[in-house]
C-alpha cells in the first residue's frame, strides 16, 4: 500500500486570493493642469485651448493619467474635460485625482470584476507576499467587497493567517 500525501488545504475548500494579482499593471503619470493656467491662477478659455493644442500629449501614450491641480485655484469643470478629451486615444485611462487615488480606483475596478460566485460561502485567504507592498486601502476594499459573499475571510495564507470575519 503506497502512502499518498494529502493536501488538506485543497480538501478543506479554502481559496487564496493573491491580492497582488489585482494590482493593475501599467505606467502611471500625473498631469498638473496648473501648467495650462494663465499666470498659474486663471483659466482664460482661448489661452487655455491654445496651450492644450501645443502641449506634447505623446508623453502620456498608453499611460494611466491622474489629472490634478497643485494650487488651490478655482478651475471650471470644462477645463478638466478638455484635458481628458485631448488624452483620448492616447492614455489608457484618465482620472481626476492624485496618483494614490487613481491606484485605488484601478484596484477597485479589478476587484469588482471578480466573479463573486467563486467566493460564495468559501473560506478565503487574502494573500499578501512579504515582498509586495500592498496599500492598506487595497486590503480594505477586499474586505468590503468580499465580506457579504464569503463564509470566512482571513489575512495571510492557510499555514499562517489571522481570521478577519466568520459569517
Amino acid at each position: 500500500m503506497a502512502d499518498t500525501i494529502k493536501n488538506k488545504i485543497d480538501e478543506a475548500g479554502l481559496l487564496t486570493l493573491d491580492v497582488s494579482t489585482l494590482v493593475v499593471q501599467g505606467e502611471r503619470k500625473e498631469l498638473d493642469l496648473l501648467i495650462f493656467l494663465d499666470e498659474g491662477m486663471i483659466v482664460k478659455e482661448a489661452l487655455f485651448r491654445k496651450k492644450l493644442q501645443t502641449f506634447g500629449w505623446a508623453q502620456f501614450k498608453n499611460c494611466f493619467v491622474a489629472i490634478t491641480c497643485s494650487k488651490d485655484v478655482i478651475v471650471p469643470p470644462w477645463a478638466y474635460l478638455l484635458i481628458q478629451v485631448n488624452l483620448r486615444n492616447i492614455a489608457k485611462e484618465v482620472f481626476f485625482c492624485n496618483l494614490q487615488t487613481m491606484d485605488m480606483l484601478l484596484f477597485q475596478k479589478a476587484l469588482i470584476k471578480l466573479d463573486m460566485n467563486n467566493y460564495k460561502n468559501k473560506r478565503v485567504f487574502l494573500k499578501v507576499c512579504s515582498g509586495n507592498t500592498i496599500p492598506l486601502v487595497f486590503l480594505s476594499l477586499c474586505v468590503s467587497i468580499l465580506t457579504p459573499h464569503v463564509k470566512s475571510l482571513f489575512y495571510g495564507e492557510p499555514c499562517s493567517s489571522v481570521p478577519l470575519i466568520k459569517n
